[in-house]
């Protein structure tokens, strides 16, 4: 008769054993997964950006000339329609259903444009933001009025080309919602003031520089030539805005100029002042002309079809880091006496016009001639400005 041998079972010191090899297995294995889907989104990002630029391109081969945002410089809505840049491209970018909606010279608070107020673009939206692309990005925080995006409804609904004033769909109390874009273009270096003061302005007994934060007015003039080299007659640097426009009217240093330009029969600037290859003295090249941002580091003002989706150099890349890691928006009222909002400096708009990104170490750009580079978190700041301005003479240094 055969003899059945019993198998010994697992002891319990055994399976104790096998189980902390599969930990410390995965353990090893998640930060390689977490790496290769980090450099998949980062190439996807790239390639986002990659197709706006070739957009750019292609909208400056019928136009002559790059589509700019219906900003003026001081920020001002008056009179104008306040379209983005990024609706001009959108024949170039696939999307010439929600193209034939936008009329420029009409506001976006129309009954006729909520198709493309509502619209979800994947191609805008980077991968690696925490926060998919949805319509409803902001429809958590509270602006004055309601929940959403900034801007009053009647903003360009005066008389355009003097037909009849527009008739806004949304109440003057309500907000807008809208997707996100996670690419500004770039207004250059002109440098920020956290008060809303130009250069050598009073603000409570305080010069031109409120003393919140180093990138700032007089300081971030002075210790990174935001803005260019100072006037002659008094030795200060020409004034800009937050949009990064000179006061004077001829719009910002970069590749979206933030002045006023042409205007209809009435005399009203239908858009900004235009921007050509030739105005680009420092070389395509060497000048970035679209920019990474993210959801919450954005403030709430920001709708992909809106004016105001443009940012600057004159702020470090990735300088709401510590605001971004925390999961907070820099416009929430959670985030006082935060890294979002400093209790010395409060809620700012200057803090988010600069470049952000959830990538590893930087920011991915496009330069003017349509080049992706990575830009490294600690890239010199005055390297930065460099490839901030597009005619500031400066020598562009490697990055």
């Amino acid at each position: 008769m055969q003899k059945h041998i019993l198998r010994k079972a697992f002891t319990l010191i055994e399976l104790l054993v096998v189980i902390a090899i599969i930990a410390i297995l995965i353990g090893l294995l998640l930060p390689a997964v977490q790496k290769v889907r980090e450099a998949a989104g980062r190439a996807k990002c790239s390639n986002n950006i990659k197709q706006l630029s070739l957009a750019m391109h292609n909208y400056l081969g019928v136009y002559n000339a790059f589509p700019q945002t219906q900003m003026d410089i001081t920020g001002g809505q008056t009179g104008l329609a306040n379209w983005g840049w990024i609706p001009k491209l959108l024949p170039y970018i696939e999307q010439e259903a929600l193209a034939k909606l936008v009329d420029f010279n009409d506001s976006y608070a129309t009954p006729k444009v909520q198709p493309v107020r509502m619209a979800v673009i994947q191609s805008i939206n980077c991968p690696s933001d925490p926060k998919p692309a949805s319509n409803n990005t902001y429809g958590e925080l509270v602006s004055p009025g309601g929940l959403g995006v900034y801007g009053s409804p009647d903003w360009g609904c005066p008389p355009q080309n003097g037909a009849p004033a527009a008739v806004p769909d949304i109440a003057a109390s309500r907000r807008f919602y809208a997707q996100h874009s996670s690419y500004y273009g770039s207004y250059g270096d002109g440098y920020s003031t956290s008060s809303g003061y130009p250069y050598g302005a009073t603000n409570n007994g305080q010069i031109g520089d409120d003393g919140c934060d180093q990138y700032t007015a007089s300081g971030s003039w002075a210790r990174y030539n935001n803005g260019g080299a100072p006037r002659i007659s008094d030795g200060a640097p020409q004034p800009t805005s937050y949009l990064g426009g000179d006061k004077d009217g001829n719009g910002g240093r970069g590749f979206f100029a933030g002045g006023k330009g042409p205007t209809n029969p009435t005399g009203v600037a239908t858009t900004a002042k235009n921007v050509r290859p030739v105005d680009v003295t420092d070389g395509l090249s060497n000048t970035i002309m679209i920019g990474h941002t993210v959801s919450n580091a954005a403030g709430s003002k920001e709708g992909w079809y809106q004016g105001m989706s443009i940012g600057g150099t004159s702020l470090p890349p990735n300088y709401l880091r510590p605001c971004m890691q925390m999961g907070l928006n820099i416009n929430s009222a959670s985030a006082a006496n935060t890294p979002c909002q400093p209790a010395s400096c409060g809620r700012q708009s200057w803090q988010a016009r600069g470049f952000n990104s959830y990538h590893t170490g930087g920011i991915v750009v496009s330069m003017g001639d349509g080049s992706v580079k990575f830009i490294v978190d600690g890239i010199n700041q005055k390297s930065f400005n460099a490839l901030g301005s597009k005619a500031g003479g400066e020598v562009t240094p490697d990055f």
